[in-house]
């Protein structure tokens, strides 16, 4: 078994189920960083570990704090595995330093992992958001969330992955809540 299959199978067994948007998100990476190694393959598909393993008890999606921690324990809980799987300190390095800080961005290669991030969650989790979430948390809060995924993406080149799936969601929003 391979260094990413072994994340995958940890990713999957620590979310108890596949998830189509770390599938989405590594098809992401490949296409928006065409020098993607095995290292942001990894990134993309375990960047949302740590909720799986500290679970999701904060549903502030906009606060920094959350934001900040979310990144940096998902980072350190994937070098840990990463370690005790036998990757070498230049995969563990990377794959810190991209998770790190997928929710903000920071250097192009984090970049892409946040664009990829957001293009994927637009295709995979932007329905539930506007068709559950919005119902028990609110038209603003989902709203906010859905506008902030999309202007998170580094560049208008990027943004254009996800322009449409925006829009889509955006519109099905306004149409629930009025």
């Amino acid at each position: 078994m391979t260094l990413y299959e072994k994340v995958v199978e940890y990713v999957d067994t620590s979310f108890k189920g596949k998830k189509t948007h770390f599938e989405r998100a590594v098809y992401w990476i490949e296409q928006l960083l065409p020098s993607a190694t095995e290292a942001h393959k990894i990134a993309a598909y375990a960047h949302d570990i740590e909720r799986a393993i500290k679970g999701e008890k904060e549903r502030d999606y906009l606060n920094p704090d959350i934001l900040e921690r979310h990144s940096e324990e998902g980072a350190e809980i994937m070098a840990e595995f990463l370690q005790k799987n036998g990757a070498d300190i230049e995969t563990i390095n990377k794959v810190r330093h991209l998770i790190s800080k997928h929710e903000v961005g920071g250097d192009m290669e984090q970049n892409a992992l946040m664009d990829a991030d957001s293009i994927s969650y637009f295709e995979t989790n932007a329905q539930h958001f506007v068709e559950e979430r919005a119902k028990t948390e609110g038209y603003k809060k989902v709203k906010d969330k859905l506008d902030w995924m999309f202007n998170r993406v580094s560049s208008e080149e990027h943004r254009k992955f996800a322009r449409e799936n925006y829009e889509k969601w955006s519109k099905e929003l306004e149409k629930i809540m009025n």
